[in-house]
């Protein structure tokens, strides 16, 4: 999967699962493992949107910020 295709992705499961604030974050691994992507394809995607703060990460788990578009 391309990396900007995998970032896509992800933004579009945490609008999905609704974690779109801290205390609805969810576990980065779930997600990845929906998605299907590989290990390190995923990470490079969530590096590359907490470096754009396009989502946030609270005790290991990841949410969407909304309030950055």
């Amino acid at each position: 999967m391309h990396a900007k295709n995998i970032r896509q992705a992800i933004l579009e499961e945490l609008e999905r699962l609704e974690a779109t604030a801290p205390e609805r974050a969810v576990d980065p691994i779930a997600v990845r493992h929906g998605l299907g992507a590989l290990e390190r394809d995923f990470e490079v995607a969530l590096e590359e949107l907490a470096d754009t703060e396009r989502i946030g990460l609270v005790v290991g788990q990841l949410y969407l910020r909304r309030n950055v578009l």
